[in-house]
């Protein structure tokens, strides 16, 4: 079979789904990778062939849109910033997805993410594609866990679930419609998530079980609980990222032998709005808590935060780039990160206790679910800042019976390799060929 994955979004959102990837090429299928355009060295280096899809996705979360006018106190401005984030680089992935289409001559199945599911069902749905997406949360209406914070209840989970699919259906119809519309296809007066439902598309939930128990019965196979995906050790060490066999960080091997296990620092793509400011915060916890901390800049920029006339104690406080997770939070004692989805995975598969910083979207589920499971605390990404909080948050999860809670449940995690293969076992029994047309223009 030839499968299309069609990646954009941040790292979060691609490199999981590249694990599965890689996982069905092993299996002898034709894989054909679409990624987002500042993605694709990451994909290059795992040996599989890329093409640019959409739009850059750091680009994005740099911007204007992202950084001010979502956070708007203003009403107006922040529904347009919504709308505007809900549908950007749609026109990028439809044109480019028909190309890369077109230039392999066809596909089985387009394999996709959460965001631009709605392109990438049209486009299926255009050319009579079977299709499957993966999910790192939930994201579909259930009685189990609630998307806000404080709702208790089957009753009030599912309501508030239906109110936020009503609402992302306001945000994003006109644009949707106007897909369908480029692609000679007729409206839709049906949101998406009842669309896939009707036609039976697999939707892939790349999480883990434990968090959430009675979501997997609750939705059956056709959303099946997988677990956290994770690349394995030789596509790690092909990243060669800090801690990996062949890191490029020589020094930060005898860092972490050099003193006890230290708090692991990162927030991934999000952007942190003042890094000297973070920094300094978190030298300040070190301080007052006497531990150690690592600082893995993800898609900031903490060079300026960490030069010459900085104030942090550099045997304390160590800054590096990205680093292998698997490789290096065993050896750190907790983590303090911004709540995605895999890095809340890598995490938990470590044991280790977290704060969550969170920023927007799943992450303050992720928290909550983490403080739920007595694993974790959960504070907004832009009160770590502040002063005291930080050292407040970690001094809730540097105990021992935290630790313990989270060494158990990270024991009781999918193994990733089983997840992967997972996951590639139901994108393999999709079919749903031009399906998810049939539910497309109901009333």
């Amino acid at each position: 079979m030839r499968h299309v994955l069609a990646l954009v979004g941040s790292r979060g959102d691609v490199q999981p789904a590249l694990a599965v990837g890689l996982e069905l090429q092993r299996r002898g299928h034709e894989v054909v990778t679409g990624v987002a355009p500042n993605l694709v060295p990451l994909a290059e280096r795992l040996g599989l062939d890329p093409v640019p899809l959409g739009i850059d996705s750091a680009a994005l979360l740099g911007s204007d849109l992202v950084r001010r006018d979502m956070r708007s106190t203003h009403p107006v401005r922040r529904v347009r910033a919504l709308r505007a984030v809900a549908a950007a680089g749609w026109d990028e992935l439809r044109t480019g997805l028909l190309a890369l289409l077109d230039d392999v001559g066809g596909a089985d199945t387009v394999v996709t993410g959460l965001l631009g599911q709605e392109v990438a069902a049209a486009v299926a749905e255009r050319r009579g594609l079977g299709m499957a997406a993966l999910h790192y949360c939930p994201v579909r209406a259930n009685r189990v866990v609630s998307p806000v914070s404080g709702v208790r209840g089957p009753g009030a989970t599912r309501a508030v679930w239906a109110l936020g699919e009503r609402v992302r259906w306001g945000l994003t119809r006109r644009a949707e419609n106007g897909q369908r519309a480029e692609l000679g296809l007729g409206a839709t007066r049906v949101h998406l998530p009842t669309r896939l439902r009707d036609a039976g598309v697999v939707e892939v939930q790349a999480y883990d079980p434990v968090l959430v128990p009675g979501l997997a019965d609750e939705w059956g196979p056709r959303r099946p609980l997988t677990g956290f995906l994770a690349l394995d050790d030789a596509a790690r060490a092909r990243l060669r990222e800090a801690g990996s066999d062949g890191g490029l960080d020589a020094g930060l091997d005898a860092w972490l032998d050099d003193g006890d296990p230290p708090v692991y620092v990162g927030f991934g793509s999000m952007p942190v709005a003042d890094p000297p400011a973070l920094l300094a915060a978190v030298d300040a916890a070190c301080a007052e808590l006497g531990v150690r901390a690592l600082v893995s800049a993800g898609w900031n920029d903490f060079s300026a935060a960490g030069g010459p006339d900085a104030s942090v104690d550099e045997k304390r406080v160590r800054v590096v780039g990205a680093v292998d997770h698997a490789a290096v939070l065993p050896r750190c004692r907790a983590a303090v990160h911004h709540g995605g989805a895999g890095t809340t995975g890598a995490v938990l598969r470590a044991g280790l206790p977290a704060v969550v910083g969170w920023y927007s979207a799943d992450q303050p589920m992720w928290g909550e679910l983490l403080r739920g499971a007595g694993a974790g605390v959960a504070r907004r990404a832009s009160t770590l800042t502040q002063p005291g909080v930080l050292a407040g948050a970690l001094s809730e999860v540097l105990d021992d019976a935290t630790a313990a809670r989270a060494a158990a449940l990270g024991a009781r995690l999918v193994p990733a390799d089983r997840a992967v293969a997972a996951a590639a076992d139901a994108i393999d029994g999709s079919t749903n060929p031009g399906s998810v047309g049939a539910a497309s223009t109901g009333a």
